[in-house]
């Protein structure tokens, strides 16, 4: 009856975190010795290239996100399988062969199969349920191949170059585009894949698929996916549009200084606040329905697994 008393007196909150603790130190310990190094490699090319700076958040974003879903696991029935060996064989193998093939993008893929052949080994399909999100998740903080960077780049660049035009002309700035060139009074303004092609995209599909995780809803997370491109587009645009007018109207150094620096760090926020407003106008539109099932998908509120 005492130990009863002792364990009622924890707060609740405590009591259901260490196991998922038990799981995650270990697991956390193993994954970091092993890819180390190429954890360092991501974590330089987050720093220094602006599109992918959300590689710092994704795997904080994941641990929130496990938390989350703390309560779908039902410990009583945690069994390991050994399909989780297979896919940590998987990614041994494909290790490999981007040490042999010299290929950027294998080694960083096999970090999110390693762990997730590590968690079906140790807790089977109850644990993958659990965590599969935060698994997709992850594959958010690789940066896409110079072969995939160039897909769509001509349409998503002219779609910017046409609309910055048009808006510079709005503001009165003499402006005209030739390609992908936007000829201002005294400079011309390329528009680079950098700066309006697939890759400036990336940041906004990883923050719209984040807030699709945790919002409620199938219609709001499709609206908030769909809605990642046209905002990447927006907010190339608008920074188009402010450097055309810091060349018009100041020192072209500092433009170029701005446009290279500042409006490159600022395309997180900017991508956050446009999700967040989208989902916002999201949820005023669509009316939500009444059900009696639990989400089964980034609810923190799902009960049907929940361990007395």
């Amino acid at each position: 009856m005492q130990e009863t008393t002792q364990l009622g007196s924890v707060p609740s909150a405590i009591r259901s975190l260490w196991k998922p603790a038990l799981w995650f130190l270990p697991i956390a310990i193993t994954i970091l010795w092993t890819y180390s190094s190429e954890l360092l490699r991501l974590a330089t090319q987050w720093w220094q290239d602006p599109d992918y700076i959300h590689g710092f958040l994704v795997i904080p974003f994941a641990v929130y996100l496990s938390y989350r879903r703390r309560n779908m696991v039902d410990w009583k029935r945690v069994q390991g399988s050994v399909w989780g060996l297979a896919l940590i064989g998987l990614a041994i193998a494909m290790q490999c062969v981007s040490a042999y093939m010299t290929d950027p993008l294998l080694t960083p893929l096999s970090i999110p199969v390693c762990l997730a052949g590590i968690l079906l080994f140790l807790g089977g399909k109850e644990v993958i349920g659990w965590l599969w999100p935060s698994l997709v998740v992850l594959l958010l903080m690789i940066p896409l191949p110079d072969f995939m960077s160039s897909w769509g780049n001509l349409a998503l660049q002219r779609v910017a170059t046409v609309a910055s035009t048009f808006l510079l002309q709005v503001f009165g700035v003499p402006a005209a585009s030739f390609g992908n060139v936007i000829v201002l009074t005294n400079t011309e303004l390329g528009v680079e894949e950098a700066c309006s092609g697939l890759r400036s995209t990336v940041l906004f599909m990883a923050v719209s698929v984040c807030a699709a995780m945790v919002v409620k809803g199938v219609p709001e997370r499709i609206v908030v996916i769909l809605a990642a491109i046209p905002a990447a587009i927006l907010s190339n645009v608008i920074r188009i549009v402010a450097t055309g007018l810091l060349y018009q109207y100041s020192d072209a150094e500092f433009a170029e200084a701005v446009f290279h620096d500042f409006f490159g760090f600022l395309m997180l926020p900017l991508a956050t606040a446009m999700v967040w407003a989208v989902v916002r106008l999201t949820q005023a539109i669509l009316i939500p329905q009444p059900t009696d099932v639990p989400l089964q998908f980034g609810d923190a509120d799902f009960t049907a697994h929940t361990v007395a």
